[in-house]
């Protein structure tokens, strides 16, 4: 072998495989951008306030809402229950995009959070057995009662059956728009 013919090969091969990533990175680099936003719209998506039907679907297809849907369902026989299992979103590729395919994405949102106040002592309320108790004829018992000198805690005013006292949840936790 001459001397230098490993260092021209070298060279030779290195310039040849330079062009070709520089005559692809015209083709890489547009493709990579596209991936980026593809990728930036779906996680948008998944995570809005609101769910956009064409963008995602909404699901109760899944163990945990399967099983927390038998509970629930024997309980709102008993009372009235408003809480939601439908709640895995799942995105959807719109037909333009079908690059989005490649970055499915799910979030299960909380459905069950209040969003208004009063909800944060009515829902509490219905699983206090003892709020059974807050009615008519048992607070005129209790103000009876709660006339004996030695039965003051007694009174309707002192002991309220089945109460909840919304000021010890964190402001935080009542949403104005929650995340669904």
């Amino acid at each position: 072998m001459a001397k230098g013919q490993v260092l021209i090969e070298a060279v030779i091969g290195l310039t040849l495989m330079l062009l070709v990533v520089l005559m692809l990175q015209q083709q890489l680099m547009p493709a990579a951008h596209n991936n980026e936003a593809a990728l930036t719209a779906q996680r948008h998506a998944i995570w809005a306030r609101t769910a956009d039907p064409e963008v995602t679907q909404t699901t109760d297809d899944y163990p945990s809402a399967r099983a927390s849907g038998r509970v629930l369902s024997s309980l709102s026989n008993l009372v009235e229950l408003d809480f939601d299992t439908n709640n895995l979103r799942t995105s959807v590729a719109a037909d333009e995009q079908t690059e989005a395919a490649d970055y499915p994405m799910a979030r299960i949102t909380d459905a069950w959070s209040p969003t208004r106040a009063e909800q944060l002592q009515s829902r509490p309320a219905l699983f206090v057995l003892n709020s059974l108790l807050s009615n008519r004829v048992v607070t005129v018992v209790q103000d009876g009662l709660g006339w004996l000198p030695i039965a003051k805690e007694l009174a309707s005013d002192s002991l309220i059956f089945g109460h909840v006292d919304a000021d010890v949840v964190p402001e935080r936790a009542l949403t104005q728009i929650p995340y669904r």
